[in-house]
């Protein structure tokens, strides 16, 4: 049993297909069916069954996929761990979020990076804005939505969420073949009172500031338990859509709003390891510009206003 036996049979169990597989290897199919055969020939059992086009796992082969996964993952992130040993990558990361990225975001992050570094000591504080903490060095980095307008901190855009209106199963909002401005204005808005969003809502639609509220909250699992119990409608990230209990409903409603979440680190001050390892991370999980060229380009930026 070697590694490319166990990285042919990982990809033909995500491809369901042998042809599939090779291709993503960049081998040829006899190439890829050549490995399989080795396999089974040595762990006497057959590790996949054939349904129509599919190859399919057998038992068998569910288990040992499973422990092959672990295997590679494990593999894949050794690199990072020798980096994290002969650096000695660890020591204090102080992560200021806000409300949504609180839970949404921020808690995966961290259990990632200890897992990878476990000399780093993460500790987090929750409120709207840290601006000041930032720029006075009391605080490494900052998770929020709906960007930055100000010059001395250096912003880094991670992914965009739309908007939804959610409400009860038994709001007329979920029975109606069509949301109005004039069915809206008769069913409580429930809001966040996290600014971005909610200043972000009414900027589009005004008219729900008329509205009357039963209740504000920056946490949006509040919101949904309340839209749970009829006591009115909320727009919420689609990001939550996964987890929505029973008895809510996505209307059938375009709200034409989107929040971009991101991240704000001071790029006048040095980027310790931790930091950086934390936002090497982010970047590779979002796709998010990698921070030493974010930072040069930055820094052109202000070298280059009038």
């Amino acid at each position: 049993m070697n590694f490319i036996q166990l990285e042919s049979f990982q990809k033909i169990v995500e491809c369901g297909s042998v042809t599939e597989a090779a291709k993503r290897l960049f081998i040829t199919q006899p190439a890829v069916s050549r490995q399989l055969r080795l396999l089974e020939e040595e762990l006497e059992c057959k590790l996949f069954q054939r349904k129509g086009n599919r190859f399919v796992p057998t038992p068998a082969g569910e288990f040992f996929y499973q422990r092959v996964k672990s295997l590679l993952n494990e593999f894949s992130d050794l690199p990072v761990e020798m980096k994290s040993f002969l650096h000695h990558v660890g020591g204090p990361l102080r992560i200021g979020c806000g409300p949504y990225t609180s839970g949404a975001v921020v808690p995966d992050l961290i259990v990632e990076l200890v897992r990878r570094y476990p000399e780093i000591e993460p500790s987090v504080q929750e409120k709207d804005s840290f601006c000041a903490d930032l720029k006075n060095g009391t605080l490494d980095i900052m998770f929020g939505v709906q960007g930055y307008a100000g010059k001395e901190l250096l912003y880094v855009p991670m992914y965009r969420n739309r908007l939804v209106l959610i409400c009860s199963v038994h709001s007329p909002l979920a029975k109606a073949e069509r949301i109005t401005e004039e069915l809206l204005r008769k069913e409580p808005f429930l809001s966040h009172s996290y600014d971005s969003i909610r200043s972000l809502i009414f900027r589009k639609m005004p008219f729900l500031e008329q509205n009357r509220f039963y209740v504000e909250s920056r946490y949006t699992t509040t919101l949904i338990s309340y839209v749970q119990r009829n006591l009115g409608f909320s727009i919420i990230p689609d990001s939550y859509l996964g987890n929505l209990p029973p008895g809510v409903a996505v209307a059938r409603f375009e709200t034409g709003c989107e929040v971009e979440t991101g991240y704000l680190v001071n790029p006048g001050r040095r980027f310790s390891p931790q930091l950086r390892a934390m936002m090497d991370l982010v970047g590779e999980k979002y796709g998010s510009i990698l921070p030493d060229r974010l930072r040069e380009d930055f820094k052109k930026k202000e070298k280059n206003k009038p």
